[in-house]
């Protein structure tokens, strides 16, 4: 039997009479680097290890916050998921990583636990890692190609030169400046406020779309200029469009999403849903090339469970109400101006998490049932009942 401490995992699966999570072997897929140079970081907005440049490829081991925790060049860092996006590209080198066991691994010929065993790689062993899929490394070790589980690699590498080059790069570098700008998402508008509290007075109004200039981030709030005023605004309502953040306290949620049942049909949704993480937003998408939210939810439903109708709406129509406070892993989650005006829906995952494919130049990933979300939330759906 293999045992060792789990390096790469997002959620762990347990028994289905135990505690049920999401797991974390599918949560790993690849994306392309979007901006023209971005700073990997040892921690969220903490030092600099060195530049990706555009269209490098990682591997995002972690996108439950506003950082993604990637590997890439042999180590692992944190970059901004704002200048990351989902691609379809299977082959790629993401240098030099360890295998870190109790004693030894399975070497397999597929990404999966059916296939053959190439060999058994020893703890310790160094292998090039050539690929990523659904949880699993592409290999190679002694001129040979196959596959780990993601459990057993650790990337501890990279340069020191590479690590000292990066620290000289001009702070006015487009991707990582101190200032950056960001979009108020929001349904009407949303208060610009004179501290970082919802106690203090209010500035004035920010409209859906309105562009601001963000300064710095305290406790899950953007100080920030708009319209030559300085003010706050809660990270709920912004999307950043271009620099970084220069603080890791916004809007980190924990890494684990659980469940506490016995539902198989319930499991069996978000697990499934789960695998697709990463896949990219396609308006009209109804298949793992790329999907729109609707196109997301009755896809995963059809394949697990039972179909439900291609449409938001409609989906809302179908389902049975249940409250937020009612929600259960597996439930759909509608949002909308109004029950009768449902714009977007996604799978409730537990602890206040949902799964979902947003918008247009995003991926599959977790939100949280929490600010913009919570606000236009309209009620959730139920399609298993046990």
């Amino acid at each position: 039997m293999q045992t060792s401490k789990k390096l790469i995992r997002l959620a762990v699966s347990g028994a289905l009479a135990a505690s049920m999570l999401v797991p974390s072997s599918l949560a790993m897929y690849q994306a392309k680097v979007t901006a023209d140079a971005l700073y990997l970081r040892e921690s969220p907005g903490g030092d600099i290890i060195t530049t990706l440049s555009r269209d490098t490829i990682v591997a995002v081991l972690n996108n439950s916050s506003s950082w993604y925790k990637v590997a890439v060049n042999g180590r692992e860092g944190y970059v901004s998921g704002e200048y990351v996006r989902g691609t379809q590209q299977t082959d790629f080198s993401l240098g030099t990583a360890k295998i870190v066991c109790s004693t030894s691994v399975n070497f397999r010929s597929q990404p999966n636990t059916s296939s053959s065993v190439l060999a058994s790689l020893p703890n310790g062993a160094s292998v090039s890692i050539t690929g990523a899929s659904n949880g699993w490394f592409k290999a190679t070790y002694n001129g040979q190609s196959g596959y780990v589980s993601a459990d057993y690699v650790s990337f501890t590498g990279g340069s020191s030169s590479s690590a000292s080059s990066s620290t000289s790069q001009s702070a006015s570098t487009t991707a990582t400046a101190t200032k950056s700008t960001g979009k108020i998402v929001c349904d009407t508008s949303v208060n610009f406020r004179s501290q970082p509290n919802t106690s203090c007075s209010v500035i004035g109004s920010l409209y859906n779309g309105a562009t601001i200039t963000i300064l710095s981030s305290e406790n899950g709030w953007y100080k920030a200029t708009y319209n030559g005023k300085t003010g706050y605004i809660s990270a709920d309502y912004v999307t950043v469009t271009s620099g970084q953040a220069s603080d890791s306290a916004v809007s980190k949620p924990s890494n684990s999403v659980s469940y506490n049942g016995t539902s198989a049909k319930r499991k069996a949704v978000i697990e499934y849903a789960a695998q697709f993480l990463g896949t990219p937003y396609v308006y009209g998408g109804s298949t793992p090339s790329g999907f729109d939210c609707s196109g997301f939810t009755s896809y995963v439903f059809a394949n697990t469970v039972g179909s439900i109708p291609r449409v938001a709406q409609a989906q809302f129509d179908a389902t049975t109400r249940v409250s937020m406070s009612e929600l259960k892993p597996g439930d759909l989650v509608f949002f909308g101006s109004s029950a009768s005006s449902i714009s977007h829906v996604g799978i409730y995952v537990g602890d206040g998490k949902f799964i979902h494919s947003p918008h247009t130049g995003d991926v599959v990933k977790y939100d949280s049932l929490s600010g913009y979300y919570s606000n236009r939330f309209q009620g959730g759906g139920r399609v298993i009942f046990d």
